[in-house]
């Protein structure tokens, strides 16, 4: 957020934070803490970890209000929708947006999921 200075965050509805027990072990609580701490108030939090630890639990109890949690049990005979579809394209860096737009223009009646590795790249 510091390094991009056009990003504002007064429209955010949601935030996603994922793989949070790796961002806490890997040093970045006062980051995360930092971050949550001006974003608006009035948003959704979604937090996901594969382990609940000491510090995912605190995380949750500075950023979530009246949280739900959910586990899935590793014995479980179905922990992932049959349904679920994962999918990956290879291209050049410059036709990353068109593909991408190409995509999701195909999948229109489908809910999809982009990950973007940091926030400049969806920028460019």
């Amino acid at each position: 957020m510091d390094e991009t200075i056009c990003f504002h965050a007064t429209n955010l509805q949601m935030l996603v934070l994922d793989e949070a027990d790796r961002i806490l072990d890997m040093g970045f609580a006062d980051t995360m803490n930092a971050i949550i701490e001006n974003l608006p108030k009035k948003r959704q939090t979604l937090l996901f970890s594969a382990t609940q630890t000491k510090s995912v639990k605190d995380l949750a109890r500075l950023s979530l209000k009246n949280p739900e949690y959910v586990w899935v049990h590793e014995k479980a005979k179905y922990s992932t929708p049959a349904t679920l579809e994962q999918n990956y394209i290879v291209c050049e860096l410059q036709q990353k947006i068109s593909v991408l737009y190409s995509f999701l223009r195909s999948h229109l009646k489908k809910k999809s999921i982009v990950f973007f590795s940091s926030c400049k790249e969806w920028m460019k």
